[in-house]
């Protein structure tokens, strides 16, 4: 619900490169471009990625972003200009790939992957904004890893995400399709609810458009059918539980994530072989992401995990979402008896249909699913690598789905691998980990499409993002400067589920105009109304803050009377000209201003309806906001004069409330 949602309402209605040692002869020397710098990683041992041996005593030329030559040391000239570093005792490989995130676009998230020398990601859910941060960082204004992203989640006509993109038809297929092409999209990300038939439909459209579906086996679409498709990346090994399932489970059929938990106790050995074989026949890749399944395992059971990274280097609105303790839908009863009966069952048999997966010859990708709750950006990536070694894969095999075999993944030959012309992504290491997995832990720096980070400039990083984050947003009240001048300003706390994100605080100025800010991390959002002695907005105009950029947009009144967001104040806005008794109701049409694209309007409903409170004295109002089949309910409770002191939303495809609490205070 970062969303910001602004309304206008319309109208009142009634109801892939050569072994090092075989390395061309140096080209002939040209002029070096101004701003270009050279680096030469000297008498280090290499791992290109293309075999699982360690090229010693290597010499590594970095030219601008790209590696120009390398070879035996005392054969590789290094240029007289060329930053030195020291590579004796130190192993060099290729920047590693989380290959499914969900970025928040914040500046900490994209430090922590960098900070773990993963220099690329792929995002398994993407916006306009992750369009620009990608944009932002691909021009070096801003410090993060490569960034291929898929768009919104698909699902079927009942989303779970707000944020999703429907699909019944093969006309919605073609539309979505045509919007992810349009937007810069580089996957298609299937989600749960698609049918077959809408499912055949989206397979057929981004094949028509060349581009690939990657995402979860839908709830309703068998596993066979999926890999028939050969949809290009399957994630969580979702589909597979199913399909492995032996005939005598007792939740055969059964739906509900209780079921899925449940499931993979009753795996059938010959199936897991059968399934793993035909997966590798339609060459379909799988990221397992056995790192957040882990965190869950240990959620559900009342235990917290252990994080997979620095803690104090999270954003202190992810450390108190995390929290068992202030997000206690994480020890929802139902999932958690499944998990005590399933014990570590579960994890036992992926790890087993891993290991199938790659005796079988299936690629695997590594991806972490980060932020889920304790899996830190970064640091998952390691753990996940761990896991995969766990499963049975060698430590080589491990570090290929981080690196080469990502970047085939891709469609780039220059990326994941050491070689002549490859990027210059790169890691370097105080340890072998083609040996132990777990040297991936021992970072000596990190060279980000050919910017050297050193381990002190690593460690730098890290402390500015930890003293940053002592004191949280919803610590500090918000300043309105001189705009705040003789008014009187409500400060408000800004919880998810009960964990503290953020902060919010509103006033209004006696020329009738309402300022309100709100403060999620990175992100500040300040909006203005003009009102009228009728009580309607002459304008709004909303300011955005973020890493990828400012963003500004205006909506004047036309025929239509503008309200502004649905938060405390612009709520209270909306119902304080109404004149309606207990289980009364208005609706109106209205159109809604998407923060995240300027001047577009989707069209939706607003009915709010009075409902009977704890005293005579209290107000209860029940706003609910319709946008393309998806809901958004708040609660608004008023006492006397002035803003609420709480202030509810939830939707119906999210399992998030937010809530707004008034700090004590004048």
């Amino acid at each position: 619900m970062r969303r910001v949602l602004a309304l206008v309402v319309m109208a009142a209605c009634a109801d892939t490169p050569a072994d090092p040692t075989d390395a061309p002869a140096p080209p002939p020397v040209t002029p070096k471009p101004a701003g270009r710098k050279v680096i030469a990683f000297v008498d280090v041992s290499v791992a290109t990625m293309e075999t699982p041996d360690v090229a010693k005593h290597q010499t590594v030329i970095v030219d601008g972003a790209s590696i120009a030559r390398l070879g035996p040391a005392g054969s590789v000239e290094v240029p007289p200009d060329a930053e030195r570093i020291d590579g004796r005792g130190k192993v060099l490989i290729p920047g590693l790939h989380d290959m499914h995130v969900h970025l928040d676009n914040t500046r900490g998230m994209l430090a922590l992957f960098v900070g773990s020398g993963v220099t690329t990601v792929r995002n398994m859910a993407g916006s306009p904004r992750t369009i620009a941060l990608r944009d932002k960082i691909a021009k070096g204004e801003l410090l993060g890893p490569t960034i291929y992203t898929a768009g919104p989640f698909v699902d079927g006509e009942r989303p779970r995400w707000e944020s999703s993109a429907t699909v019944a038809t093969a006309a919605d297929a073609e539309r979505v399709t045509a919007d992810h092409v349009a937007a810069g999209y580089d996957f298609v990300k299937i989600y749960n609810g698609l049918t077959v038939d809408s499912y055949d439909a989206l397979a057929a459209a981004a094949k028509a458009h060349h581009l690939r579906l990657v995402g979860h086996v839908p709830f309703k679409v068998p596993l066979d059918h999926v890999l028939a498709a050969e949809q290009a990346s399957i994630e969580h090994l979702s589909g597979y539980a199913e399909a492995i399932e032996r005939a005598d489970s007792p939740v055969r059929h059964r739906k509900g994530s209780t079921s899925v938990i449940v499931r993979w106790m009753y795996a059938d050995p010959d199936r897991i072989a059968e399934v793993a074989a035909e997966t590798a026949r339609h060459g379909v890749w799988n990221t397992p992401t056995l790192v957040t399944a882990v965190a869950y395992s240990d959620l559900y059971r009342g235990q917290v995990p252990v994080a997979s990274g620095d803690l104090d280097e999270v954003s202190p609105d992810w450390r108190a979402r995390w929290d068992p303790k202030k997000s206690p839908h994480h020890y929802e009863r139902a999932i958690r008896h499944a998990m005590e009966r399933a014990h570590d069952k579960t994890l036992e048999t992926e790890l087993a249909l891993v290991r199938e997966l790659t005796a079988a010859g299936a690629p695997l990708l590594a991806g972490t699913d980060t932020p889920n709750p304790y899996v830190v950006p970064g640091g998952s990536l390691h753990q996940e690598l761990g896991l995969l070694v766990t499963a049975g894969l060698t430590p080589y095999a491990a570090l290929r789905a981080a690196t080469i075999d990502a970047g085939d993944f891709l469609g780039d030959p220059k990326d994941g691998r050491i070689a002549v012309g490859a990027h210059a992504d790169l890691v370097l290491l105080d340890g072998d980990p083609l040996v132990d997995i777990h040297a991936v832990d021992k970072i000596n720096g990190v060279m980000l499409r050919g910017r050297w980070l050193s381990q002190d400039r690593l460690r730098q990083m890290h402390d500015q993002f930890v003293e940053l984050y002592k004191a949280p947003p919803w610590e500090t009240a918000i300043d309105f400067g001189a705009d705040g001048a003789g008014a009187r300003t409500a400060q408000y706390t800004v919880f998810d589920n009960g964990a503290p994100v953020g902060a919010y605080a509103a006033l209004r100025q006696h020329d009738g105009r309402v300022i309100e800010r709100e403060t999620l991390e990175d992100e500040t959002t300040t909006s203005h109304l003009v009102f009228g002695g009728d009580h309607r907005a002459r304008s709004l105009a909303i300011d955005v803050e973020r890493p990828e950029g400012v963003t500004h947009a205006t909506y004047p009144r036309g025929s239509h009377m503008l309200v502004g967001w649905l938060t405390p104040a612009t709520a209270l806005q909306l119902v304080e000209p109404l004149v309606i008794e207990v289980d009364e109701k208005v609706s109106f049409a209205i159109e809604t201003p998407d923060v995240d694209a300027p001047g577009t309007l989707v069209k939706g409903s607003l009915t709010i309806s009075r409902i009977a409170g704890a005293t005579e004295a209290e107000r209860v109002y029940r706003l609910r906001l319709v946008l393309d089949r998806v809901a958004q309910v708040a609660r608004l409770t008023l006492e006397g004069d002035g803003l609420p002191h709480s202030f509810k939303i939830s939707s119906t495809t999210r399992p998030v409330v937010r809530t707004w609490r008034r700090r004590a205070g004048p």
